[in-house]
């Protein structure tokens, strides 16, 4: 169930980053007012790279429950080290 969770909420962050990362690879303009043409290999993506950075708006909104489960996820970590070592 944490395990799930977590993914719902670190989603939008990972989809973020490949926006990013895909303007960046690619050299197209994106920004917030609206999508811009952008072709690769003769499709047109500028849609889809709008979509993916609109997704840090949700990042914003979920970063307190983002910084819920990396405190969960390293507590249970520390629980596993700590009960590892004194057995």
């Amino acid at each position: 169930m944490m395990l799930a969770a977590t993914v719902v909420v670190w989603m939008p962050a990972l989809l973020f980053a490949l926006g990013f990362a895909l303007v960046h690879l690619t050299g197209c303009r994106a920004d917030e007012a609206s999508a811009h043409p952008c072709l690769v290999a003769g499709i047109d993506i500028g849609g889809l790279l709008y979509a993916l950075l609109m997704m840090g708006w949700l990042v914003v909104l979920l970063l307190p429950f983002m910084l819920l489960t990396l405190v969960i996820w390293l507590g249970i970590g520390l629980r596993a080290l700590i009960g590892a070592w004194l057995s």
